[in-house]
């Protein structure tokens, strides 16, 4: 789990200075570093996995544009960082409410596919996995971000 932690800061954290190319290489070693932890985590019976991976590949997929967004934000914040006007910290706000709203509404998307399938026990663990990361990525961003200054 801390390598996943490591990676997401890695991720993240070089965002403003990495190419495309770099940006989508860190992407593939955290989301591969994820699955690999979420495969441990979840202790899947043999019968279980393959439908488990299908809906879980789905659900990494729907997730890229919100990754993608996140990080635009990231990058919007680290240029606009001491000096903020009231209307972009006001756009950066609502872009950050947008998209956990609809990271929300994904993740409840897939807890139901999860649950019809495997019942409530597999698919809260699912939701557990998913919000442990998504949480300890939002703290280390927290940590590592100035705040803003409303002077």
């Amino acid at each position: 789990m801390r390598k996943i932690i490591l990676i997401g800061m890695l991720l993240f954290g070089f965002q403003t200075f990495a190419q495309t190319a770099e940006m989508e290489a860190f992407k593939d070693v955290f989301n591969a570093e994820k699955k690999t932890a979420l495969g441990e985590f979840m202790d899947l019976e043999t019968s279980q996995s393959a439908k488990f991976w299908e809906i879980y590949n789905d659900y990494t997929e729907e997730r890229k544009d919100l990754a993608n967004r996140r990080i635009e934000l990231l990058k919007k914040y680290a240029y606009q960082y001491g000096t903020f006007t009231d209307e972009q910290a006001s756009e950066i706000v609502k872009e950050t409410f947008s998209i956990r709203d609809q990271s929300d509404k994904t993740l409840w998307k897939y807890y139901k596919k999860y649950e019809k399938e495997f019942g409530a026990k597999t698919a809260a663990k699912f939701v557990q996995f998913e919000l442990y990361v998504q949480t300890s990525i939002d703290n280390e961003l927290q940590t590592a971000m100035p705040l803003i200054d409303a002077n």
